[in-house]
């Protein structure tokens, strides 16, 4: 009953005009990228981080080519080359560079420090959209992104952050990543299934990673941190359903709207993972934390009302 209830809520989602549904599913991954770092912090104590995002990512990538084989017409299978490029391209930079620079830059630099600077996402996302996408942004657009993320920075600046070092340039090559990988994706949406790009990204990345990690085993690092075989399994699956599903609202929003909106409503997310943290581990928030969070709030339901643009048309 609740699948059937699931199932016809996406259908309802999906019968909106393309802006608001788009925005909804964005809205939606919001949420599982706020709980996205805390699984991968307990994660990353109890396996390899490289181990852990790899087999994670595989996973998920081979759920996510079940599903495309299920929800996807035969007719609509065949991929051009182009596209599979782009796909693959996106697996390399959107999954395997990006996972890399983080899990190693992260043991180089401070969560707080990673925290802050992947919020740059959004400039490569508006900077990639606007010189690949042919997107743009109104001034009030370009306004509520700001404030947006001044109330993100307002919300982690009351963290202590560490000295500047070359884990944090890894940390920024992250979301560099990020956003070079939605670049080439994108454009596929308009042909390719949600599922089968999910699945590319997925599978290449992972399988890249899983390399990675083989040569680091080869040199001598740890597997399993924890000699607790059915919770490294347990924390395993986790992570793969977030990716999954974070992937999965991802690539349905962003085929609907542009992408630096899409980023745009995705930077609260540690907005997300701040109010969970409080809840969890019952740490008091401050007045100016408080603040922060009030502005995001604000300026996310401000921006989920526009519509995405484009330089040769009014709107996607």
């Amino acid at each position: 009953m609740y699948q059937k209830r699931q199932w016809i809520f996406l259908q309802k989602v999906c019968a909106m005009d393309t802006e608001k549904s788009g925005t909804i599913f964005i809205l939606i991954g919001l949420t599982v990228y706020g709980i996205h770092p805390i699984i991968v912090e307990f994660g990353g104590m109890v396996v390899a981080p490289l181990i852990f995002a790899s087999t994670a990512a595989l996973i998920a990538g081979c759920v996510a080519l079940i599903l495309a084989r299920r929800t996807t017409p035969p007719i609509n299978r065949d991929i051009s080359r182009s596209d599979m490029k782009r796909l693959v391209t996106a697996g390399v930079l959107g999954t395997f560079l990006a996972f890399a620079c983080f899990f190693v830059g992260l043991q180089l630099t401070s969560s707080n420090n990673a925290a802050v600077i992947l919020r740059s996402e959004l400039v490569f996302a508006l900077l990639f959209g606007y010189l690949f996408l042919d997107e743009t942004i109104s001034k009030r657009q370009a306004a509520l992104m700001t404030l947006m993320l001044g109330g993100v920075l307002l919300v982690l600046a009351t963290t202590q952050l560490s000295t500047i070092g070359f884990g944090d340039i890894l940390i920024l090559i992250t979301p560099l990543a990020w956003a070079a990988g939605h670049t080439f994706a994108k454009p596929t949406l308009q042909r390719v299934a949600t599922w089968t790009v999910v699945t590319y990204r997925n599978l290449v990345g992972g399988t890249l990673l899983l390399l990675l990690a083989g040569i680091l085993l080869w040199l001598g690092a740890p597997i399993i941190l924890v000699p607790n075989l059915w919770l490294v399994v347990c924390v395993i699956l986790v992570e793969a359903i977030v990716i999954l599903l974070a992937h999965g609202l991802w690539y349905e929003g962003i085929s609907r709207i542009n992408l630096g909106k899409a980023t745009a409503l995705i930077a609260p997310a540690p907005l997300v993972t701040f109010l969970l943290s409080i809840l969890i581990f019952q740490i008091p928030p401050t007045i100016w934390q408080l603040l922060g969070a009030l502005i995001v709030i604000i300026s996310t339901i401000l921006l989920s009302r526009e519509v995405s643009l484009r330089r040769n048309s009014d709107s996607l």
